[in-house]
């Protein structure tokens, strides 16, 4: 039902529209649920009795734990485990309920993430995903099966070996001994073996979400492409590309899985790679699984204007980001979409091709800094929400009374 249909569907009895608030997180300033609140808040100061229901979003990384947590309930799990220069950090994951059982959601970068390690010591030549591992074997001992990782972030450049470790996988340098925890196993791996796997390994379901589309190794693979904001010099990301390369050959003839043919076995280091290739992860989009969980869709079909949004919408929202995934659906059921955003692309013709229409919150001229303060950022929110709504209710596309 479009918009303009309003004033005819009121005349027969027609309920007031509904709109559905479906933003990502504004990073480095305020959550999605802030965010969400925020422009309900607009919204609401010109028709006070509007249906607005506000659905946290994010695409698998930062922010989606807690959009899961706010729609499904659950609880979060903290454990000590290796961080990825294999000191100890305290990490956590989300336990919830889906579907009648309870599901794990593990952001990697909340044990091997890049924000775990001061800048002057980042080097994907050091870094392992063990604490990865950890996070997964202290779930499944709890009696968990169900798990989804979200991949973004990471520090490290291991091809997964580290979190294999950790869940009982061996690995054997060229003369056949074996390697230990620390630094970046990859480096020498030659040899695998999977006697000692934990058992349970078997009963587990895992989900991958994430949008990078990098393959293990290659000139556009995990190396070459991520390594080097992880601290990686140039000879350096040659010597981790030809690990990978010489890693990817090992599972082969242990799995016989060809990682390289996978879409996004290069994420994260690898580790996109060594889940599909040893747990049999599946590979998923990470907004499409946020939209999923959180029953977004369902709200999407319920409503009549969607709202969505995030920091920056430009193109690299067309990756797999929170405003055109959740456009992309909602454009699917003909419904209509306004993105709002600290920052847009001047080139937005592709954009618009999801979004009806894109609207900058910034109301003045700030420093970056004071533009992603809280209080800010919530006030433009608003303030742009509202009067996207006036000129709604101004132009007769929206009735308030």
């Amino acid at each position: 039902m479009s918009l303009s249909d309003k004033k005819k569907d009121q005349k027969i009895g027609v309920s007031r529209i509904k709109i559905v608030i479906a933003v990502d997180s504004f990073k480095g300033s305020v959550s999605s649920l802030q965010a969400g609140e925020a422009i309900k808040n607009g919204i609401l100061r010109v028709c006070p009795d509007r249906e607005v229901v506000v659905s946290p979003m994010a695409d698998g990384g930062e922010g989606s734990a807690e959009a899961i947590l706010y729609t499904l309930g659950g609880k979060k799990v903290h454990v000590n485990v290796k961080g990825p220069l294999m000191d100890s950090v305290s990490a956590e994951y989300v336990i919830f309920p889906y579907n009648g059982t309870d599901h794990v959601f593990i952001e990697s970068a909340s044990s091997c993430g890049l924000t775990l390690i001061p800048e002057e010591r980042r080097t994907p030549m050091k870094t392992n995903t063990f604490g990865l591992g950890e996070q997964i074997k202290d779930a499944i001992k709890r009696g968990y099966r169900h798990f989804i990782l979200s991949l973004g972030g990471s520090a490290t450049n291991d091809g997964g070996i580290g979190m294999l470790q950790a869940l009982g996988w061996q690995f054997f340098d060229e003369n056949g001994n074996l390697i230990g925890k620390e630094a970046n196993p990859l480096l020498n791996t030659a040899a695998m073996s999977t006697q000692k796997v934990l058992s349970e390994i078997a009963e587990c379901k895992f989900t991958i979400a994430n949008d990078v589309l990098n393959p293990f190794y290659g000139p556009s693979g995990a190396a070459h492409i991520f390594a080097r904001q992880k601290g990686a010099s140039d000879a350096e990301i040659v010597e981790l590309d030809k690990g990978l390369e010489r890693f990817a050959r090992i599972l082969y003839k242990e799995t016989g899985i060809d990682v390289q043919e996978i879409p996004g076995a290069g994420a994260a280091g690898g580790l996109g790679g060594a889940m599909a290739a040893c747990l049999n992860a599946k590979m998923a989009s990470g907004a499409e699984i946020i939209m999923e969980l959180t029953g977004l869709k369902d709200k999407i079909r319920w409503a009549d204007l969607v709202i969505t949004g995030e920091g920056s919408i430009d193109q690299q929202s067309l990756l797999g980001k929170v405003p055109v995934t959740v456009a992309k659906y909602a454009k699917h059921h003909r419904k209509a979409v306004i993105g709002l955003a600290g920052r847009i692309d001047t080139e937005l013709e592709r954009i618009n091709e999801h979004l009806d229409a894109v609207f900058s919150i910034q109301t003045q001229c700030r420093t970056l800094d004071e533009a992603m303060l809280e209080e800010i950022t919530t006030k433009q929110l608003e303030v742009t929400a509202e009067q996207v709504m006036r000129l709604l209710v101004n132009s007769r596309k929206i009735y308030c009374n």
